[in-house]
């Protein structure tokens, strides 16, 4: 565990602590689960103040009587910002290798009301090195005997505008419903 940003101090007694580590946000506030640390109750107080050292918080929570641990084991979460899973921290990691890219879960844009059009969005990566993320919005049309699905590729900031850009078209065309009786 030596890319760890903390050292914690170990022993082989057994572990009667165990530690839910958080990383803060810039608020100071916990943020992600990262890790689990497993302490003997010598070392939890120490361990608590290396870890709460590197901008992270750490839990002390009851420990489960089945587990059996030593004094500094580490467990990370794959989705947790200690974890080096080689996925961004959005990935749902499922089958990247055979995509050739990274992916969130589909979001899927649900109005509560029959739509002809499904429409999804999800983040994407290349798996190249440095390659940036991006928004990927798949739109299926239902209306055809086989459903037609295209999908359009936006740089993130492109996302961002253009979320901005549909909330004050949805806004206007409320406005103007509202305004003229319809609504």
């Amino acid at each position: 565990m030596s890319n760890l940003p903390f050292t914690l101090p170990t022993c082989d007694q057994p572990a009667t602590v165990r530690l839910e580590v958080f990383t803060n946000t810039a608020a100071g506030l916990p943020d992600s689960l990262d890790a689990s640390v497993y302490t003997c109750e010598q070392h939890a107080d120490p361990a608590t103040d290396t870890i709460e050292g590197t901008n992270r918080t750490a839990h002390r929570v009851k420990m489960a009587p089945d587990v059996q641990r030593t004094c500094g084991h580490i467990y990370l979460f794959p989705t947790g910002q200690l974890a080096d899973s080689g996925h961004p921290r959005w990935c749902d990691q499922n089958d990247c290798g055979r995509r050739r890219e990274h992916r969130s879960g589909a979001v899927e844009v649900d109005t509560n009301r029959p739509e002809a059009t499904i429409v999804e969005v999800v983040l994407a990566q290349a798996l190249d090195d440095g390659a940036e993320p991006q928004v990927l919005i798949s739109a299926a049309d239902t209306t055809e005997a086989e459903p037609r699905t295209v999908q359009l590729r936006l740089s993130v900031s492109q996302g961002y505008v253009l979320s901005n850009r549909m909330r004050l078209l949805t806004e206007a065309a409320r406005w103007e419903r509202r305004n003229r009786g319809h609504w």
